[in-house]
């Protein structure tokens, strides 16, 4: 069985109608805090190495951890 991309599943999310974005949330190492959390409605721009927030903050696709949509754990680090 394929496994998306980090990519792949958020542009799913954000563009595909069925879906509402603001539901996504993405966790992820944030050092030297340890873990946080954004949703959907944080995200500016999805890149194929960065995630890019509204804040001017830019998270690599290598510390995100897990990915919800809802309750759902839509994808979760091996």
């Amino acid at each position: 069985m394929r496994r998306y991309s980090i990519k792949e599943i958020l542009d799913k999310f954000r563009w595909h109608p069925e879906f509402d974005f603001s539901k996504v949330r993405i966790r992820y190492i944030d050092r030297p805090k340890g873990y946080s959390e954004v949703s959907g409605d944080d995200i500016k721009e999805i890149g194929h190495m960065f995630i890019y927030l509204y804040s001017g903050a830019a998270i690599p696709h290598h510390r995100i951890v897990e990915i919800r949509y809802g309750e759902e754990v839509v994808w979760r680090r091996p």
